[in-house]
């Protein structure tokens, strides 16, 4: 299970989250973010982070330029778009690992599918796709939980074969999620946090959780 610790934004949080290996962990970019981190500051926190880490960069409809120089300048391993990003004006990211994000609301998964092949004719390549409860003016962070029912309905997995899920996931209910969706990855921000702050408890008990064995139905 590919795991990611998302909205690092302190060194501190950077000691705590690597001394449990998930298989990623995120930065945002996105400075109207609680969890936001100048290029600065994350070019001090990345040092903390394990080489076996991958470094996410979370970025809310920023000029790709801009964005495929922030991960030069910070050796990202991937960058993951949320907003309002039009397939064709996305050359400047066709070579590199793209985690294209969707907000689920009660359209289900539809706009999804057209986006993606929108993606495959403008020769831009997706590593993976993260599906988040759609919170009208948040980007991820909010809390909520995706329908996973309603998900599970539409998931085709020959054309979302990466898929990450998010929204709401908290110890208590990653064992769950991960049992009805069967994803190939889950990200968590607020769910490991304590006091705005990534909390060690927390994260042990949700990798563990996460890391259990789901057997399918």
């Amino acid at each position: 299970m590919w795991i990611k610790i998302c909205g690092i934004r302190s060194m501190q949080d950077a000691e705590v989250v690597s001394q449990f290996q998930p298989a990623a962990i995120g930065l945002n970019f996105y400075q109207k973010s609680p969890r936001s981190v100048t290029r600065k500051l994350a070019g001090e926190i990345l040092p903390l982070i394990p080489d076996s880490i991958e470094r996410v960069g979370v970025f809310v409809d920023q000029f790709p330029e801009e964005i495929a120089e922030i991960a030069n300048e910070l050796s990202l391993t991937h960058v993951q778009l949320h907003g309002d990003y039009q397939p064709e004006k996305l050359n400047a990211l066709a070579n590199y690992s793209i985690i294209w994000v969707y907000r689920m609301g009660k359209e289900g998964i539809a706009p999804l599918l057209k986006q993606l092949d929108s993606l495959k004719q403008n020769q831009i390549p997706i590593t993976a796709c993260l599906i988040d409860a759609r919170v009208p003016g948040l980007y991820g962070g909010s809390g909520q939980t995706v329908d996973w029912e309603s998900l599970v309905r539409e998931y085709d997995r020959e054309k979302l074969p990466k898929l990450i899920l998010a929204g709401g996931l908290v110890p208590e209910n990653i064992a769950e999620a991960i049992s009805v969706v069967h994803p190939w990855g889950v990200d968590v921000a607020s769910g490991v946090e304590r006091e705005d702050q990534k909390d060690a408890p927390l994260i042990e008990q949700f990798m563990k959780n996460a890391r259990s064995d789901h057997r399918l139905g």
